[in-house]
């Protein structure tokens, strides 16, 4: 497994001195250690959308996403707890978020299916857990065990599916101790998607309007047959999937 340490440059190994192959291995055994001596004391331990049993502190102050949803998520129940943004916000956006996380660093996105594991990026925001939104399936387990094994750092997957967006911001707003504002959140959701059914379900199928779902900064990539669209469609009975770019309600 190759690491990306800090300002650590991945070399050719095979153009290395085995003084410096040496130095790498101590250097990378260093992070290693350094990181798993900052992990957080273990309190409590939770039971995640896999199904998987993660300890985790009582009190969690510095949260890391895996990736985007898991940003939106964290911003939106517990801003302050917020370490960094897997996509750095554009210049036109920051003016629409709070002053405390503007300037955040940016990390490199965690579930890919990349080997490597930033450990500079973990030494430098220093998360007492990392949370990941989205899909739930054997891959993102294997790599969520992957980079909590190495880092000794909790990795807490939560389902990101439509459907669940109320059971999972009540389950992350517990495990963040900020309940209240999950609660306000999540009768939200499920007040929007129940009026949005009912709305749905007194128009007739055939005079449903289709709807155009964008993808990329200009809205301009049509999202054929993504699987988070295809969930979508199973958000509401009334609505319907046609596999070729709209989703049609």
């Amino acid at each position: 497994m190759a690491f990306a340490i800090g300002v650590v440059c991945r070399c050719d190994i095979g153009l290395a001195s085995p003084l410096e192959l040496l130095m790498l291995r101590q250097i990378a055994l260093t992070a290693i250690i350094t990181v798993a001596a900052c992990a957080p004391a273990v309190a409590r331990t939770i039971v995640d959308a896999a199904g998987r049993a993660v300890n985790v502190p009582d009190v969690i102050s510095r949260v890391m996403p895996a990736g985007p949803p898991a940003s939106v998520l964290i911003y939106v129940l517990a801003p302050e707890k917020l370490v960094s943004w897997v996509h750095a916000p554009m210049a036109e956006d920051r003016e629409f978020l709070l002053p405390m996380v503007r300037s955040l660093p940016t990390t490199d996105r965690l579930n890919d299916d990349s080997t490597e594991v930033d450990l500079g990026s973990l030494l430098v925001t220093r998360p007492d857990i990392i949370i990941d939104v989205g899909t739930v399936n054997e891959a993102y387990v294997a790599s969520a065990d992957r980079i909590q094994e190495l880092t000794g750092i909790p990795y807490v997957l939560v389902d990101g599916r439509l459907p669940r967006t109320a059971d999972s911001l009540r389950q992350v707003g517990d495990l963040l101790g900020v309940s209240n504002r999950a609660e306000e959140l999540a009768r939200y959701a499920e007040h929007t998607f129940e009026t949005l059914s009912s709305d749905l379900a007194s128009i007739a199928p055939a005079a449903r309007p289709l709807v155009y779902y964008g993808r990329g900064h200009d809205g301009l990539r049509p999202a054929l047959a993504v699987r988070s669209i295809l969930k979508f469609s199973t958000f509401s009975a009334p609505g319907t999937w046609r596999g070729s770019g709209p989703v049609a309600w």
